[in-house]
């Protein structure tokens, strides 16, 4: 008994030491950004967001910050309400990302003829592409967990 003991301990120590090592080489936290100079990408979904016409759509805060000519993005809202999944997708075009960090708001459409967006949590996925005029590209996304609110 006490040497099956002492190897489940080895074992789990030898586990845990592993486990450490990879979590210390993985990255941690949201993705940085997209950067090959002379490109910068960067997208943000930023929490709450607004619930519109009483669920038909949402209002999602996305920050954009880049240094592309065009920039090409879409977002998708996935909510829970009930037993039903309720999911909506916009995409938006800017012509223009000269400030850093700016904030844009996406409106969202629930998808007709199902339900509709309710006040709570749901999960927000926000993604960018974008060119240099001279054809360098890239792309950037972001996953959050966002609240809906009035």
């Amino acid at each position: 008994m006490r040497m099956r003991l002492s190897s489940k301990v080895a074992a789990a120590a030898a586990a845990l030491g592993v486990g450490g090592m990879l979590a210390a080489l993985a990255p941690a936290g949201p993705a940085v950004a997209y950067y090959s100079p002379p490109l910068l990408l960067d997208v943000q979904i930023e929490s709450p967001a607004s619930l519109i016409a009483r669920g038909a759509a949402v209002d999602l805060p996305v920050e954009v910050t880049c240094t592309a000519d065009q920039v090409w993005g879409y977002v998708s809202v996935t909510q829970r309400v009930g037993r039903d999944i309720v999911q909506g997708y916009a995409s938006f075009y800017l012509t223009d990302c000269s400030e850093p960090g700016e904030r844009h708001v996406v409106r969202v459409l629930a998808p007709s003829g199902g339900r509709a967006f309710t006040q709570g949590t749901a999960v927000a996925t926000a993604e960018i592409q974008g060119c240099t005029d001279n054809w360098i590209c890239g792309r950037e996304t972001d996953t959050e967990t966002v609240s809906i609110r009035r």
